[in-house]
């Protein structure tokens, strides 16, 4: 498990180096899903829209949730319970993208089974991998210490863009001057995100005035 986890985060630092592409860690996380349908997983799929409709706005992110003993479609006990739900590590998931947010909704999202379709084939797979801007991959056993995080983007062609290419260098140099600083900015953490973000944006507007920043600023969540 550990050493998946360690093999996971070198993939995702020989992409952040350019030695693999973004398609190339696109195609290897996809494959980390695909293992599972392989091994007759069956996965359990949902999305934001159903995270308290009318008061959280979407932001086309995906869910799946598997446990690796689950091989039969059936009530997944362990979201029904809550257990999920209640697990710090899924929590500080959705406080980094929608900022603090009632635990409430969080449990009615895991907790409501309408909430949730049974897939156990590449082609559904494939076909919910292909919706959503975001993907997160949670796996739970009712041991929160085993709960593995695996986020698979669905990487915008913008990021590929001048604009993209310019914006990423920007908010990287931004995180960069401010190490070892005492607010030294974390972009795992929505709030430190949006900061990079604002202080990128306003460098390169001054740098590179000719640039498309409406665009820019649409792609928001792609540098997330």
């Amino acid at each position: 498990m550990k050493k998946q986890t360690l093999n996971e985060e070198f993939k995702r630092m020989q992409k952040l180096a350019g030695i693999i592409t973004e398609s190339e860690y696109k195609k290897l996380t996809e494959n980390q899903a695909s293992d599972l349908i392989n091994d007759g997983v069956v996965l359990y799929v949902s999305d934001d829209s159903k995270l308290a409709p009318g008061f959280i706005k979407s932001k086309n992110i995906g869910f799946i949730v598997y446990d690796t003993s689950v091989k039969i479609i059936q009530s997944p006990l362990w979201m029904l319970t809550g257990t999920l739900a209640k697990n710090q590590k899924v929590a500080q998931i959705f406080n980094d993208n929608y900022g603090v947010i009632d635990p409430n909704y969080i449990s009615k999202l895991f907790t409501s089974p309408n909430n949730w379709k049974a897939i156990t084939n590449k082609d559904e797979l494939n076909d919910f991998m292909s919706k959503y801007s975001k993907i997160y991959l949670i796996n739970h056993n009712g041991d929160s210490s085993e709960l593995k995080e695996s986020l698979n983007e669905v990487f915008n062609p913008f990021l590929d863009t001048e604009e993209g290419g310019y914006m990423r260098a920007y908010i990287d140099d931004v995180v960069e001057d401010n190490m070892g600083e005492p607010e030294s900015l974390d972009l795992e953490y929505r709030s430190d995100f949006d900061i990079a973000f604002d202080l990128a944006l306003t460098k390169l507007k001054k740098d590179q005035p000719e640039l498309d920043f409406e665009a820019i600023k649409a792609n928001k969540e792609s540098f997330f």
